[in-house]
């Protein structure tokens, strides 16, 4: 049995499930997914594709007139990966190749790091009829949301298409990755993340080789602690922040237009729990997982299939979903601000280090985290519907910094190879430049000041 629910949005679903409705009013005369139905909100979603995002192309690539780039920040989503949630009686096989690790040769030795290394390779056993418990997941190589060799792929093809560009294009980052400390890496706690990042570098810099004084130090937070994905154990106001939302009139109007779907999709993936616990984002997880390696898609004890069409309309709640809650609801720049705010406090800091000569050595930063990582950030921007859709796999999200010839700075955000457009009536600055002082102006909204105090 399958129980379709996710953590990426886990607030959002346990506040639905307690049911009473709050009704907001909006200012904005703007069409956003908080004042149009799912039926008559305008998508943009014509070039979608959940199974992999676009990547920047040197070919079309232009830099920014008359300046030269300074430093440059990159937020990608993970590649391909196996469902997290899954039902064994879907028939999946799911190939994953192993993780390779360092061997340590004891703590504080010079040899640490350098001695070999270790894999841990997934195994599923047989059923046995006694003691073996195959029966209980699918076949294959993969462990539940582990990357798959679709997504390694993905971002070897990224960092070498980051590499035609940062590399061979602009001459910014080094053709020899010999100095480590050009460069900060950082992910979550979650293997995908590592793994994806692994493959992106070996994309950028695939010539690197294994010297010692190239290692690539990996920054990972504490889970307890992490600000690049939601964390209302550490900020419980961000609960009650994304319950005033989710408890909306309007939300639950949404809800209630998709009872039908949702009690097929429940049908035909055995799901445990009610419609108002399970929510898009583990739909998504099941069913576009699947479609993306072209399985078929599930039935119903009585022989009723989940249908293309009905993938189609589960994907674009996900995208009037997310759009709902992290860019066009009232209560979205507080709740964004609790949500991943000192994540962009990080993001701008480091930006204004480089404009303040703060930056030492440090001309590159990549964070290797999650689509619940990427979707609020561009709600914070205030994307436009196309550039608000769900991240795919490998989404990548480059923030620029440029300095021009009268010494001023801007910022270029760049969204899967293209600059950001912002969202009708609300464009507030030039995506493909920015000036920094407003740019880093616009942020303090989305960034906390007391974060603990604002938290309680």
């Amino acid at each position: 049995m399958v129980h379709v629910y996710s953590p990426v949005l886990a607030i959002v679903f346990a506040t639905i499930a307690a049911g009473a409705a709050v009704s907001s009013q909006s200012n904005s005369t703007v069409s956003t997914s908080y004042n149009t139905n799912v039926a008559d909100y305008d998508f943009g979603d014509a070039n979608y594709s959940y199974c992999g995002a676009d990547y920047p192309d040197s070919s079309t690539y232009t830099a920014v007139k008359d300046a030269t780039l300074e430093f440059l920040q990159l937020v990608v989503r993970h590649g391909d990966r196996a469902p997290s949630y899954f039902s064994s009686d879907m028939g999946a096989t799911w190939t994953c190749s192993p993780v390779e690790s360092i061997y340590l040769n004891g703590i504080g030795s010079k040899q640490q790091g350098m001695t070999g290394s270790y894999q841990q390779q997934i195994e599923i056993p047989q059923w046995n009829g006694k003691y073996g418990y195959a029966n209980k997941a699918w076949s294959g190589s993969c462990d539940e949301g582990q990357l798959t060799d679709k997504g390694v792929q993905q971002h070897l093809d990224l960092g070498a298409r980051l590499r035609s560009v940062y590399v061979e294009k602009l001459g910014f980052l080094p053709y020899w990755l010999r100095n480590t400390s050009q460069m900060y890496l950082r992910t979550t706690s979650i293997w995908r993340t590592k793994n994806s990042a692994e493959a992106l570098l070996n994309g950028l810099w695939p010539y690197r080789g294994i010297d010692p004084s190239a290692q690539i130090p990996i920054h990972t937070y504490p889970s307890a602690i992490e600000t690049m994905v939601s964390n209302i154990a550490a900020c419980p106001g961000l609960g009650t922040a994304m319950s005033q939302i989710t408890n909306s009139a309007e939300f639950g109007a949404f809800y209630q237009s998709q009872a039908a779907l949702i009690t097929k999709l429940d049908n035909a993936l055995k799901a445990s729990g009610s419609s108002a616990t399970s929510g898009w984002s583990g739909y998504v997880d099941v069913l576009l997982a699947r479609q993306c390696h072209g399985m078929e898609l599930p039935c119903s004890s009585d022989g009723v299939c989940i249908t293309d069409d009905d993938v189609k309309q589960v994907m674009r709640n996900g995208h009037y979903e997310l759009a709902f809650i992290a860019r066009d609801h009232p209560l979205v720049p507080q709740s964004v601000r609790l949500y991943i705010g000192s994540f962009i406090g990080t993001l701008r800091d480091q930006l204004q280090d480089a404009v303040n000569g703060k930056a030492g050595d440090l001309k590159f930063a990549l964070y290797s985290a999650h689509d619940e990582t990427i979707i609020p950030i561009l709600g914070a921007l205030k994307a436009s519907n196309t550039d608000m859709l769900w991240p795919a796999y490998a989404a990548n999200l480059a923030l620029e910094l440029w300095k021009k010839k009268d010494g001023s700075r801007v910022v270029r955000v760049v969204l899967n190879g293209r600059v950001l457009t912002l969202q009708e009536g609300f464009q507030w600055c030039d995506m493909n430049a920015c000036p920094a002082d407003q740019f880093f102006k616009y942020l303090e909204t989305y960034i906390p000041s007391d974060i603990t105090t604002e938290c309680a």
